[in-house]
């Protein structure tokens, strides 16, 4: 009999009916016994459902982690993706940073990313999946980087590529030591820092080149 992943209607990025229960369970329990404490018995408690059907629809639970981290980053890249594109300026998307943090925290959202991170460093072939899916976030903030700093002074000392990944990995840092800390103070301290240093960032890159402003 195959599998009912192909049956039915549903999204690619929401799933429906069995699927959707298995998909929310994983994520529930992700962000609550962390990455080390999701198995399938886990899983299915937290949802009320048989484990076998964990296998049944998903094949393992690492495909069904792995489909709960798809539905977090498409949830987060359509909340956060207009709202971020539409930010002109480091003031702006500082502002937005510590905005995605509460609601990231709300949600649980960098929570589940980060225990798939923690989770990928002893699975290589998880740990490339992983990767695999922290790239478009990677790409969105390199993309606003260099939109931002295009002509100006600061073009050439931030490279967008290499500074992207740089802030894509202390977002999922500040998380992780914030779990182990017990509190996210310091991460909010942190994001409040940004937000107060941000205009001088912002008057950096009216210096265009050649002196132009």
């Amino acid at each position: 009999m195959a599998p009912a992943e192909n049956q039915g209607s549903e999204t690619a990025t929401e799933p429906a009916g069995t699927k959707a229960r298995l998909v929310d369970a994983a994520i529930r329990t992700l962000t609550t016994k962390g990455f080390a404490g999701t198995s399938a018995r886990e899983i299915a408690a937290t949802g009320g459902l048989n484990q076998a059907l964990v296998f049944y629809h998903y094949g393992s639970v690492q495909n069904l982690l792995l489909a709960a981290l798809d539905l977090v980053s498409a949830r987060r890249l359509a909340s956060y993706g207009p709202r971020f594109e539409r930010a002109k300026s480091v003031g702006e998307l500082a502002g937005l940073a510590s905005e995605i943090y509460q609601e990231d925290l709300e949600n649980g959202y960098v929570t589940v990313l980060a225990e798939m991170v923690a989770g990928g460093v002893s699975d290589r072939e998880l740990g490339a999946a992983v990767v695999e899916r922290i790239e478009p976030w990677i790409e969105m903030v390199a993309s606003k980087l260099s939109q931002l700093t295009a002509g100006t002074v600061l073009e050439a000392l931030i490279p967008a590529r290499e500074t992207a990944f740089a802030i894509v990995a202390l977002y999922l840092g500040m998380d992780l030591l914030s779990q182990l800390d017990g509190g996210h103070a310091r991460a909010e301290a942190l994001l409040d820092v940004g937000i107060r240093n941000a205009p001088l960032a912002d008057l950096l890159l009216l210096q265009r080149e050649g002196g132009e402003r």
